[in-house]
């Protein structure tokens, strides 16, 4: 299940939602803050950076289970 980023247009607190479906409709979120159904999609961090790809040296360990 994807975690998105909201942001409340009508308070403007930012929130995560969790999002169960590919087809969501923007009007069944709610802000936790304010209760209004008036929230935008945010772009994350996570998904806008670049990183590194599997096989590319790193050694941060993550996602190798340990092994390197």
């Amino acid at each position: 299940m994807p975690i998105f980023e909201f942001r409340c247009k009508a308070c403007g607190q930012k929130f995560e939602e969790l999002v169960f479906s590919a087809a969501f409709d923007p009007a069944n979120i709610y802000c936790p803050a304010c209760g209004k159904n008036d929230s935008e999609k945010l772009m994350s961090a996570f998904s806008a950076s670049g990183g590194d790809t599997i096989g590319s040296g790193s050694s941060s360990g993550c996602g190798t289970g340990g092994f390197s």
